[in-house]
């Protein structure tokens, strides 16, 4: 994925364009202070006064974050804050994939002993690395994220000759109250660049004692079969990077007594385990379920409320999924033990989603052809919205302003007749686009495939909207599915349709997440709707095509452009074969 060059911005305009952010919630973000924690509520709620009976109800704008007051499992020690962007998490998760793709391009990062918040690495693999050693050590930086702070964060940015104005609006960005805030996709790839050079130092000290030494965000673990590094001498490493050790977590062990890294057994020198106590009290519960049944085992604890009934069956079906994955011996003949007791009781599993925007989806639908060498092929996109007008009105207000520019070029005949078409736009009004696309409120997925002369078009078209179309209904979940779908003389109307009912059938007789109901309507070009997925298929069709840039020469426009709408597009399938794209694996050009 192409990283994108932080030392090439200059100026604020250029900060909310990298972060594909609405500005006045970036100002906003920007001059954010932290609330005091909420008072704890009183047993009685208050008497009203009587010039309170009758209430003026105010509407206020949602909050820039939402807070969230964790207690602690020792509740003598507090609560976590845990901070939570209301509409500014994709620019979050965004700006963390950009940073981690800059940092990479560094000497040494991500280190080799950090082992949190990085990609293939885990907390088992974290165990694995102690994984038979005879002593151990475990301590806990103190408040590891919020010893953090604005300046340490803009020095890390200036020192890598971003400019200092940016580095401050960034390091704001990023941190909430002055230090790096839990909850923010940023603070752990912003964690562990801080943390680079202290994991240098205690891996050297380790390396004194032939230990091995490795870090999980806040846990640092020393282990080996002789001497260890003393507190001692840890602490002053610590206090060098403005980090202090949790005196009270602080742990040594030896095989044989309860011997734990990042919550894994490493007693067994083959591979980490979980507790065998917590293997055990598991073990007694499926037990005791299965025999007697989910809802009598429950009675049978004192448990009656549907709330705490769910709630239990939600974290059992999480335990047995966690103890499945670390010991894979058990894991067939657990789940398929879970499974039995679910179905026996009629339970299953449910999370419903927190805050969810009571809506209706709407699925934008386009196609468009594409070359791959010799071949031709089939794209079609999906753009998923619960604020269609927003998007129609912006749209036209950037169509709109090109055509009255008395200096703008382009074919203004052809933008007239179709609208805002990738085809019919210039590289600016392209450009232009893209840039307010990229804010706006929708997410993208597109199917890839060839474009089948033997079975035609109409199978090829359908084969990808049967790809894309019984994921995005699950996710429409007790809310009205709205598809929106451009004409197209090639596939016939009721096959489309046939196609959207047969998955709706398909989630209904699995009692499987579905919308309430669903409509499809069929629309000609001009339409500033399908503008969207018009534009996730040019600009993805012209990144796959495009050839890398000479040594020297910059990116090509094509794949920038690209670049600067990839967040957007949730998931990329080329059907032939099946291969799923997303933020993680993100898609190539084919060249």
């Amino acid at each position: 994925m192409y990283a994108l060059h932080f030392s090439r911005l200059k100026t604020r305009d250029d900060v909310i364009s990298a972060l594909t952010i609405d500005e006045a919630l970036f100002d906003k973000i920007i001059a954010f202070e932290p609330p005091p924690p909420a008072a704890p509520r009183s047993a009685e709620p208050p008497v009203p006064k009587p010039e309170a009976a009758v209430q003026t109800i105010v509407l206020r704008e949602p909050p820039v974050f939402f807070r969230h007051d964790i207690p602690k499992k020792n509740k003598a020690r507090g609560h976590r804050t845990v901070w939570e962007p209301v509409n500014s998490m994709p620019a979050y998760k965004a700006l963390a994939r950009r940073l981690e793709a800059f940092f990479t391009m560094l000497p040494d990062y991500p280190h080799e002993c950090a082992y949190g918040y990085r990609p293939g690495r885990n907390i088992r693999e974290n165990a694995s690395a102690h994984s038979g050693n005879k002593f151990l050590l475990s301590l806990d930086i103190k408040d590891f994220f919020p010893s953090i702070t604005v300046e340490r964060v803009r020095w890390l940015f200036e020192a890598m000759s971003i400019e200092a104005y940016v580095a401050d609006l960034l390091a704001r960005f990023v941190t909430i109250g002055g230090a790096l805030p839990l909850g923010l996709p940023t603070s752990p790839v912003i964690s562990n660049m801080i943390a680079l050079p202290l994991d240098d130092l205690l891996r050297d000290l380790a390396g004194q004692y032939e230990a091995v030494y490795t870090r999980y965000s806040d846990d640092i673990t020393f282990s080996g079969n002789g001497d260890l590094p003393d507190i001692e001498e840890i602490r002053p490493v610590l206090a060098a990077f403005d980090f202090a050790i949790a005196d009270r977590k602080t742990r040594r062990s030896k095989r044989g007594q309860a011997h734990f890294v990042t919550g894994l057994s490493i007693s067994d020198p083959a591979q980490p385990h979980v507790p065998a106590d917590k293997k055990r009290s598991l073990r007694q519960t499926l037990y005791f379920a299965g025999k007697f049944g989910l809802a009598e085992h429950f009675q049978h604890r004192g448990i009656n409320d549907q709330k705490v009934i769910q709630r239990e069956v939600n974290r059992l079906d999480g335990l047995v999924k966690y103890v499945a994955h670390h010991e894979p011996r058990m894991a067939t003949s657990l789940k398929e033990q879970w499974r039995q007791i679910l179905a026996d009781s009629g339970m299953k599993p449910s999370f419903t989603p927190r805050g969810q925007y009571r809506a209706p989806f709407y699925l934008l639908v386009d196609e468009a052809e594409y070359r791959r060498g010799d071949d031709k092929m089939l794209g079609l996109a999906m753009a998923v919205t619960q604020h269609p007008q927003r998007l129609a009105d912006e749209t036209n207000g950037i169509l709109t302003r090109f055509l009255a520019d008395l200096w703008s070029d382009g074919n203004d005949t052809a933008l007239r007749k179709n609208g805002l078409h990738y085809t019919d736009a210039t590289e600016d009004l392209r450009s232009a686009y893209v840039k307010q696309l990229a804010t706006m409120p929708f997410e993208g997925y597109v199917a890839v495939g060839p474009l089948d002369a033997d079975a035609g078009y109409e199978a090829s078209y359908l084969r990808l909207l049967k790809a894309l179309i019984s994921r995005r209904l699950m996710a429409a979940e007790s809310q009205f599915a709205f598809l929106i779908i451009e004409k197209n003389g090639k596939v016939a109307q009721d096959a489309i349709k046939a196609c959207v009912q047969e998955a709706f059938d398909a989630l209904k007789l699995a009692d499987n997440r579905r919308p309430t109901a669903f409509g499809v309507n069929f629309v000609a070009k001009p339409n500033a709707l399908i503008s969207v997925p018009d534009f996730l298929l040019g600009a993805l069709g012209k990144y796959l095509q495009s050839n890398p840039a000479a040594p020297g020469r910059p990116e090509p426009r094509e794949r920038l452009l690209f670049e600067r709408l990839r967040d957007k597009y949730r998931l990329i399938v080329d059907v032939d074969p099946w291969t799923e794209f997303t933020r993680r694996n993100p898609v190539k050009p084919w060249s």
